[in-house]
């Protein structure tokens, strides 16, 4: 989300959870996101928040 809009071309009515990329159930952590190199603790941890994004996606599916 991007001032508060969804991203171009998300084809869904809800807004991308936190860490989902522009495919609907695809959320990506660490090194793969987009911006700065990541360290590995900091991957781990953004690993364990798109987990639970990845429940909360699963269970609205």
């Amino acid at each position: 989300m991007h001032n508060g809009k969804s991203p171009q071309g998300w084809p869904l009515e809800r807004s991308p959870f936190l860490l989902e990329s522009n495919v609907p159930g695809i959320f990506a952590a660490g090194d793969v996101r987009f911006g700065p190199i990541k360290r590995v603790a900091s991957g781990v941890g953004e690993g364990s928040i798109a987990i639970q994004f990845v429940h909360r996606y699963l269970s609205n599916v």
